[in-house]
């Protein structure tokens, strides 16, 4: 076989990288526009009540990266023969267990949720009928990204995210409010969910794959977690703080959590050649470093950004009825690094299905759910508090990543020795 030359291989990813980029970049702007008119049609109140059900939704459809996540690892680290296709194989049935416990957990918190956040059941029912089609639609995704195939899987998030935007107007504009919106969100995501499994009809994977192995219910356990964590924080505060409060809050979050596509849009490319590649330390080091390196100047050019110019970024963005968000945008800026650094860790994490990892999450997540609890609703202080939490995440999770590589090393070391 032909070696392909170094220089050639690497303009190969470069132009890859540079298309997944761009694409990236369209969604960003849709998602983006998505959230500026829901902001501008709804006001402060209702905006807060829907960001809170926007963010469960957003566990689910986050959430259900960790499902993708462990497909494509499934499917990137097949050595043997895939069998014939089956609709009804482990990752489908995955997809559809873990919908219908996330429909059934919704529904079964419905009467506390309606409670503390003051919502109706529509707004119930809508939430808990979109989960199952995001989990089905990251199914898809993960099959077409672990067969390395990452531009379909950005083309098809990119495609539901200009969709939303352009029903989203339409909705808005007639006057049907936030349930309008949630009826766009369930609409999207079906439509993703049909038009990605249809591309994806031909990827298999190994007919011995079972559903909820060990190795993917770590991966799972990992992504559903750290969706969670960066998500949680707009629950809690629509539930311990004023509704106008909570609104200004979640505005702020709208644009500072941008920073969280960059790890993981890096996560799409490089997630099932980490899994190809588990053994390298060195390249796995090389990786990790690039995508934290990125990470980290994205997030302090987004600090710099909201502390120069916040003010007019909000009036420009949301209007006049959120001039209270400009105020936390640079604390939550600030606090909100270590999250997209734990986002870009979990990268190598998730290749390595690190047991270690759900712990630390585990962890994360009592700390940050009794720490609102005690300063709620002081929303400064719980921005300080979620910061806090994130650098512990980020930090232990390094520490994981550390150990595996330096695993990796003697092992490489007692095998050349031995070779020898």
């Amino acid at each position: 076989m032909k070696k392909v030359p170094s220089r050639a291989l690497v303009a190969q990813h470069g132009r890859a990288l540079a298309e997944i980029g761009a694409v990236t970049i369209l969604g960003v702007l849709a998602t983006t526009g998505f959230q500026i008119v829901t902001i501008r049609g709804l006001g402060p109140a209702e905006f807060g009540l829907l960001a809170s059900f926007v963010a469960i939704i957003n566990v689910a459809s986050i959430g259900s990266a960790a499902l993708r996540n462990s497909v494509a690892v499934v499917t990137a680290s097949q050595t043997g023969p895939t069998g014939r296709h089956r609709w009804f194989d482990g990752p489908m049935i995955e997809a559809l267990v873990l919908g219908a416990i996330g429909t059934i957990g919704v529904l079964v918190l419905a009467p506390f949720l309606a409670s503390s956040l003051g919502s109706s059941p529509a707004t119930l029912i809508l939430t808990a009928i979109a989960i199952t089609p995001y989990f089905l639609f990251a199914r898809a995704q993960g099959l077409l990204q672990g067969a390395g195939n990452s531009r379909a899987v950005v083309w098809w998030s990119t495609g539901a995210q200009l969709a939303q935007l352009v029903l989203a107007v339409l909705v808005l504009l007639a006057g049907f409010g936030a349930i309008g919106v949630l009826v766009v969100l369930v609409v999207c995501a079906i439509g993703g969910a049909v038009g990605a499994s249809f591309e994806a009809r031909k990827i298999a994977v190994q007919s011995a794959t079972r559903p909820f192995t060990l190795q993917s219910t770590i991966v799972l356990a990992l992504t559903i977690g750290l969706a969670w964590l960066t998500n949680a924080d707009v629950v809690l505060v629509r539930a311990h703080a004023p509704e106008a409060v909570a609104g200004a809050f979640a505005a702020a979050a709208v644009l500072i959590k941008t920073t969280l596509i960059i790890p993981a849009t890096l996560s799409l490319y490089l997630l099932p050649r980490f899994v190809n590649r588990r053994g390298d330390a060195s390249m796995m080091r090389l990786g990790v470093n690039v995508v934290l390196g990125v990470t980290l100047a994205s997030g302090l050019l987004m600090l710099a950004v909201v502390s120069i110019a916040g003010d007019l970024i909000v009036h420009i963005l949301f209007g006049a009825g959120y001039s209270a968000s400009v105020q936390y945008l640079p604390l939550f800026a600030l606090t909100w690094i270590p999250w997209a650094l734990a986002q870009a860790i979990l990268i190598r994490i998730t290749a390595s299905a690190s047991l270690v990892g759900v712990g630390v999450l585990v962890i994360a997540i009592v700390a940050q759910y009794v720490g609102a609890l005690i300063v709620l609703p002081d929303v400064m202080a719980m921005m300080i508090l979620n910061g806090c939490v994130g650098l512990f995440a980020f930090g232990a999770m390094y520490v994981v990543h550390l150990l595996t590589g330096r695993k990796l090393t003697v092992r490489s070391a007692e095998q050349a020795g031995l070779d020898g």
